[in-house]
């Protein structure tokens, strides 16, 4: 197989993201927004390598809130973003292990 199959996400809609924080009880990381509208979850930390660019490097620069407790879970979520944040892996890029 030369690709991973990976969920389809939505692109560019982390403009009103207030922060991202952990659920321990669901084991999912939550992307809280501005106003009304609905909290976004994240299950697998591979779902970030599928965002935009610009969704990415918004996650890069806000720190995920945790509890202590559960570091070992919540850095999967953190490293994820810097690394696509730093290779410049991202939904429509073309990088491959030669990039």
């Amino acid at each position: 197989m030369d690709k991973i199959l990976l969920m389809p996400m939505k692109q560019n809609f982390l403009d009103d993201m207030r922060l991202w924080r952990y659920d321990p009880e669901m084991h999912e990381a939550v992307i809280v927004f501005n106003g009304y509208r609905e909290n976004f979850r994240m299950l697998n930390p591979m779902w970030i390598v599928n965002m935009s660019a610009k969704d990415i490097s918004k996650l890069f620069r806000h720190d995920i809130f945790y509890e202590d407790k559960d570091a070992h879970q919540v850095l999967r979520f953190q490293r994820v973003a810097c690394y696509c944040f730093y290779r410049g892996i991202h939904a429509g890029s073309t990088w491959s292990l030669e990039h």
